[in-house]
């Protein structure tokens, strides 16, 4: 049994969740702007280190270098530590 301190139910909507927790393999988010791709694909790194993924194992692809570098401080800092609502 995996423990999280993610409270993923409380912090995703109905959308966000679905990709999160999609079964193994790739997935593509496609949405307009501020809707919470990049959190949502945050959470879906750790949700599969939960799982036992290797986090060397994650390819993250984004269009654009302040993008990548953006979903990779947060993805460093690691979903556990964010507040609910936006990420700064």
């Amino acid at each position: 049994m995996t423990f999280s301190t993610i409270e993923y139910e409380r912090d995703l909507n109905t959308a966000q969740l679905e990709a999160v927790t999609a079964p193994d393999g790739p997935i593509l988010i496609i949405a307009g702007a501020g809707s919470g791709k990049t959190r949502t694909i945050v959470y879906r790194v750790a949700w599969l280190v939960e799982q036992g993924v290797s986090p060397e194992s994650i390819l993250l692809l984004t269009y654009t270098r302040k993008s990548a570098e953006e979903m990779l401080a947060r993805a460093a800092t690691g979903a556990r530590h964010a507040p609910p609502g936006p990420l700064p």
